[in-house]
């Protein structure tokens, strides 16, 4: 009897033990599969979490709530020597979805340092500092780029004087991938508009991150096609349809001469011009009068860096200037620019008309004024990149006299808006990328040669 009690508590503690165990692998697997996937730059194989079939090398992948995969929020370094508004920028970027300010730092050769020590992905940079200015600094990380982490996206700063746009042109030239002036912060509201600044202009750098595309790079060399010159007879072979959007293009003959090119652009614009306005120029001696939306001071600016690239003489368009082919004219920022018929000239006017589209130069007041100055069959209206939708408005006002219209592609636009929205209307003739608009604009020339 005692024997049999014996075995029976044998049998009852082995029977526990294996309850007991399987109890245990069941809460070990339930903690190993529970723990979160490690940070890595790769995508990791046979984990509970759905991985992307596509994963974007340049993101780091890490789990959230749910089975939702989120990308590392892209690294920021700030630079500026005001105390004052570092702190505004950090606090304004810190609310802005998917990225993170890592530093704040008061100079150029901070930066420098910084970058040195750790990678980031972007870098706000202010033009006027002392010691080493936002440009020195540019070109500095350039020159010692083999010794940082990593060579940032750069968003330029700047102040609104003459000086600072100055410097900010020669910033784009440099790399950098886009500008915000810098408003007074005395002024009431002024957070509110960097704040909508500094959205604008990091959602569309953050745009052009997620699609693998370098904002600092070209989007297609000058070189990559040789230019057809008006009179060659062979219209350009046409560029490959462009995917991730549905254009609704019209066919259309033009028998008559094209007078004048009308253009608007926006966001990336100045870095975007300084490659294809060059290309064009060469190309064609008609006159361009174009929209770019940007304070004042800045314009002239612009103007003055594009005429020394450009075989036509760029200047801003002032109150009673007279057309003349050869010569790109731009808009004075804060103010819109028209074109009116005068005997057998055409005379650009300024006003102060209110905003349209939220914009003082706007690309609309633009194309309608050119409507109804030229005759019908005689203009090509281009949008280039740029958030919104300034200048779609009046597509149809140009298309009812006969204008030939073009936009830009959307892999090639640093924010894909401003030619969506032109797109979208359906009246475009032809979509190229950036550096075939040209060719697109002799294609049409050719059509009705004077």
């Amino acid at each position: 009897m005692q024997k049999k009690c014996k075995v029976q508590l044998s049998v009852v503690i082995c029977c526990d033990f294996e309850l007991i165990s399987s109890f245990y692998l069941i809460i070990v697997k339930t903690m190993v599969f529970a723990l979160p996937i490690p940070h890595t730059p790769y995508p990791i194989p046979h984990t509970p979490y759905p991985i992307p079939k596509r994963v974007n090398q340049h993101l780091l992948y890490y789990p959230r709530k749910g089975n939702k995969i989120m990308a590392e929020p892209a690294k920021i370094l700030i630079v500026d020597d005001s105390r004052v508004f570092r702190s505004i920028l950090e606090k304004i970027i810190s609310t802005i979805p998917g990225v993170q300010v890592v530093g704040a730092v008061d100079s150029g050769l901070a930066a420098i340092e910084f970058l040195r020590m750790r990678a980031v992905d972007l870098m706000t940079l202010d033009v006027e500092m002392p010691e080493l200015d936002g440009l020195e600094t540019l070109k500095k990380m350039h020159a010692s780029k083999s010794q940082l982490k990593a060579v940032p996206d750069v968003l330029m700063i700047s102040s609104l004087t003459r000086t600072g746009s100055d410097t900010t042109m020669k910033a784009l030239e440099f790399g950098a991938f886009d500008f915000i002036a810098k408003p007074a912060t005395e002024i009431p509201g002024s957070q509110e508009s960097l704040g909508r600044m500094l959205n604008t202009a990091i959602g569309a750098w953050a745009s052009r991150r997620s699609r693998g595309v370098r904002t600092t790079a070209a989007a297609l060399p000058t070189s990559a096609r040789p230019a057809t010159m008006i009179g060659s007879g062979k219209p350009p072979t046409p560029a490959p349809a462009p995917a991730g959007f549905t254009y609704n293009l019209r066919p259309s003959t033009h028998t008559k001469p094209v007078m004048a090119i009308v253009m608007g652009i926006s966001t990336g614009g100045p870095k975007s011009l300084a490659e294809m306005l060059p290309k064009l120029c060469s190309m064609t001696t008609l006159p361009i009068m174009l929209v770019q939306h940007m304070p004042p001071n800045f314009t002239k600016s612009l103007a003055d860096s594009l005429s020394l690239k450009c075989s036509h003489t760029v200047v801003e368009g002032l109150h009673g200037t007279v057309v003349k082919d050869k010569t790109v004219y731009i808009a004075p920022g804060g103010s819109h620019m028209i074109v009116r018929p005068r005997g057998a000239e055409y005379v650009l006017e300024n006003n102060q008309d209110p905003p349209e589209n939220g914009c003082r130069p706007s690309v609309d007041v633009l194309f309608r004024s050119a409507a109804l100055a030229y005759p019908p069959d005689s203009l090509i209206g281009v949008v280039l990149t740029g958030m919104g939708n300034d200048g779609a408005p009046s597509m149809h006002i140009l298309k009812n006299k006969s204008a030939y219209l073009i936009a830009q592609d959307e892999e090639t636009s640093v924010v894909f808006g401003m030619p969506r929205a032109a797109a979208a209307t359906g009246l475009l003739n032809k979509v190229a990328p950036l550096m075939r608009i040209p060719e697109a604009i002799v294609e049409r020339i050719n059509m009705g040669k004077r």
